[in-house]
């Protein structure tokens, strides 16, 4: 929907500098979405004039509150009144598409928010999303991995859940009786880091390793298109965009750029090997040693692995 405007929207772009050209994102509902002369996209949720709220300015977002806005339409007619805009200061087409679809899911699909504090409460998070999101390239395929996962799922909705917020959490999923760590690979070795912890809990849960090597082809997907794949069998809509948060924060801002296809290798029924985390070789360490956060390789070639991965995936 947001996507589609946008697109329109960028064959009128203004030549005035305080000009916005938009379109009402559907009948029946007070919201548009316009550009500027930037091709910079703002989404315009109705306010209050009264309903005063310091403005919110980062790197790539703003929010701007209570602004009384002159829109430019088709026809050169205009509409007026007051707004609270949330503009993206980038013009890059994968940026802008998933911009879009967060936005969307947030305010497009539910009734508008009531006031600015709803508003803000929402936002917050994804402007400081789009302010810290990092480029590098090994994110994409550790989200390509867990994504895999989630779509092998028996329970997506489950899976989607128990998906670690955090790139940097010690396990990918974690759930009431296990967790879940996902290793994926662009080599035909499953060779792996693990950090001792990992391996070791110092609490007395089940800890799992999924194994998954990867390879390039033609016949493979990117990234963002096993996420679209995924989002739209997300029905909770709270969830999907939760989850395409999520995505933006563990794969960065290429997720839409990246042409990388992969597809695991083997290509068999079931390309996921799954490994209790005991049964992984790791150094021994004593509690009273002075020595913390080891990590190590291990190549999981001759370490035996479970005959039932799908048990555990059905979350």
């Amino acid at each position: 929907m947001l996507n589609d405007l946008y697109d329109t929207l960028c064959n009128a772009i203004p030549h005035d500098e305080s000009a916005l050209f938009g379109l009402p994102v559907k009948d029946g509902q007070p919201i548009w979405l316009s550009v500027d002369h930037n091709a910079y996209p703002a989404l315009l949720l109705p306010a209050q004039t009264g309903d005063a709220r310091p403005d919110i300015v980062l790197r790539s977002v703003e929010v701007i509150f209570s602004r009384t806005c002159a829109i430019q339409t088709i026809g050169d007619q205009s509409q007026s009144g007051c707004y609270t805009i949330i503009r993206l200061k980038e013009s890059d087409p994968e940026i802008v598409r998933l911009f879009m679809m967060i936005l969307e899911q947030r305010f497009c699909l539910n009734a508008p928010p009531k006031n600015n504090a709803e508003i803000a409460a929402n936002i917050q998070e994804i402007a400081a999303l789009f302010s810290k999101v990092s480029n590098d390239p090994r994110d994409l395929i550790g989200l390509w991995g867990e994504l895999y996962v989630i779509s092998r799922s028996g329970n997506l909705e489950a899976a989607t859940r128990s998906w670690s917020t955090r790139k940097t959490a010690k396990y990918d999923f974690v759930t009431d009786s296990f967790v879940l760590d996902v290793k994926a690979t662009l080599s035909s070795t499953p060779k792996h880091r693990f950090s001792l912890t990992q391996l070791r809990p110092h609490r007395a849960y089940d800890a799992y390793i999924v194994s998954l090597c990867l390879v390039e082809a033609q016949a493979g997907q990117t990234v963002g298109a096993l996420m679209d794949a995924l989002s739209i069998r997300i029905d909770d809509l709270e969830l999907r965009s939760a989850f395409l948060k999520q995505c933006l924060v563990k794969g960065g801002r290429d997720i839409y750029r990246s042409d990388l296809t992969l597809r695991p290798y083997p290509d068999s029924e079931t390309p996921l090997v799954l490994y209790r985390a005991d049964d992984i070789p790791a150094p021994e360490v004593s509690g009273n040693d002075p020595i913390d956060n080891v990590r190590f390789d291990v190549d999981l070639s001759e370490i035996s692995a479970l005959d039932r991965p799908n048990s555990i995936l059905d979350f």
